[in-house]
């Protein structure tokens, strides 16, 4: 009954492959590593086609007075060639006007574009990487919490369907003993209360039955949440009454002394954003910095589509970009990116003291619970006892009904009490499983990835 549930395991393994939100971190992990090969892709070439087609009409003009310049000379040659007798061989000419924009023009190129310099680049990528790996640990972070969870909710359903076998037994043998005083009071051997009294007993435990019911099938709904099973799933609980040995053994298993893990992925995950935000200042301070980049663009470009002779250009170009002034913008993204730092630097701190408060919380919450056990087990045995000698007593007519009652509603505290005794001290041990980390110290947390 309390030793560890082989279809836990199982069920963990179904809750792994099945839980939404534990399928939402995979993606995240996924999305953050695709964009970081998108940054790195940048540091590689890229060809791309640029074509453009263009009909044109009006615009300006380049006026070239041609005629204006060669008509005179040309009138002057032809009346020498008229005194000669000779036909005129100069025509006259008009004035030109050539206009800027062509008709019709087409520019087919392929462009070749890629970095030299780029500072921001460089930590930019630092910055992915590092928000890939926090990422990462925020997707342990949602493992080991489902872990936990789904271990405490199958303990606490199976502490709540223990708690509803123990209180329907009660209540048979309060219904036989309420049949037995209506028998009493009708032959005369016993007072109206006895019966009244009885059933008021039953009438207890039967509402404290039916609020174990509700509590054990909210549970159940619960449990079959965490693995994304059905809601009417069924679900393989411990059954039988532990033996004595069954509860030492349960306390020997669950004590906290295994040594701290490594360190929990909630503070591995900040410490990893403090990275990526680290990186991402330097990005912001390198804009100050110049990037050169090449560009080589080869093609066609003219009045039409046609090939051959000075239709063909090729050009290779170094380009340097410097912003000299941005009226502060590269300054403000700088103070935001610090204050953002800072924020994450005291966010740390604060989750590095939660997470110490929350080991000590989980490891003082276990050995009460394995302390309680020890005491409850007493308890019951105690109340058994009496309840066996109480029942011989009234059997043989030398115990009231109120010693009965009272030895019975004793009896099914004690059982109640152990078995959530138990069952609470397996919730707080996957508790403190998941808190049993190492933590380090305020001033020296490097090396605590994962």
């Amino acid at each position: 009954m309390v030793a560890a549930s082989p279809a836990l395991e199982q069920y963990l393994q179904e809750a792994m492959a099945n839980n939404p939100a534990l399928a939402q971190a995979n993606f995240e992990v996924q999305a953050e590593r695709e964009r970081l090969e998108g940054l790195r892709a940048r540091f590689y070439p890229s060809l791309s086609l640029q074509a453009r087609a263009s009909v044109a009409e009006g615009g300006r003009t380049i006026d070239f007075p041609a005629g204006d310049l060669l008509n005179p000379v040309y009138n002057t040659l032809n009346a020498q060639l008229a005194a000669q007798g000779q036909p005129p061989r100069f025509p006259n000419v008009s004035n030109q006007s050539i206009p800027l924009l062509r008709p019709t023009e087409q520019d087919t190129r392929l462009v070749v574009r890629g970095p030299i310099y780029e500072p921001a680049l460089d930590q930019q990528v630092l910055a992915q990487q590092s928000a890939m790996q926090a990422q990462e640990a925020a997707r342990l972070q949602v493992k080991e919490e489902l872990e936990r969870d789904l271990k405490a909710a199958y303990w606490q359903l199976a502490q709540a369907n223990a708690r509803v076998n123990i209180l329907q037994t009660s209540l048979r043998t309060l219904q036989e003993n309420e049949r037995v005083n209506q028998a009493l009071y009708k032959a005369g051997e016993t007072t109206l209360d006895a019966p009244k009294r009885a059933e008021a007993e039953r009438l207890e435990v039967q509402v404290a039955l039916q609020d174990a019911q509700t509590q054990a099938m909210l549970a159940k709904e619960y449990f079959n949440l965490l693995r994304f099973a059905p809601n009417n799933a069924a679900v393989e609980l411990p059954q039988g009454q532990p033996s004595a040995e069954d509860i030492q053994a349960a306390l020997q298993s669950l004590r906290p002394e295994a040594p701290a893990a490594s360190a929990p992925p909630a503070l591995t995950r900040l410490e990893r954003s403090l990275a990526a935000q680290q990186a991402q200042v330097d990005a912001s301070r390198a804009a100050y910095k110049p990037s050169v980049g090449y560009q080589i663009d080869a093609g066609y470009q003219g009045r039409d589509y046609s090939t051959g002779p000075q239709t063909g250009f090729a050009q290779a170009s170094v380009v340097l970009s410097w912003t000299l002034a941005d009226a502060g913008i590269r300054s403000s993204e700088v103070a935001r990116s610090a204050a953002q730092l800072q924020a994450l630097q005291a966010k740390t701190k604060q989750a590095n003291r939660q997470l110490q408060l929350a080991k000590l919380q989980a490891r003082e919450n276990l050995l009460v619970s394995l302390n309680s056990i020890e005491a409850r087990q007493a308890q019951q045995q105690a109340a058994l006892e009496s309840l066996r000698i109480t029942t011989r007593k009234r059997d043989a007519g030398e115990a009231t009904q109120i010693e009965f009652l009272s030895a019975e509603q004793a009896a099914t505290r004690a059982q109640l009490g152990l078995v959530s005794a138990l069952y609470q001290a397996r919730i707080d041990h996957a508790v403190w499983q998941y808190n049993n980390r190492h933590i380090p110290s305020l001033g020296s947390q490097e090396g605590t990835q994962p």
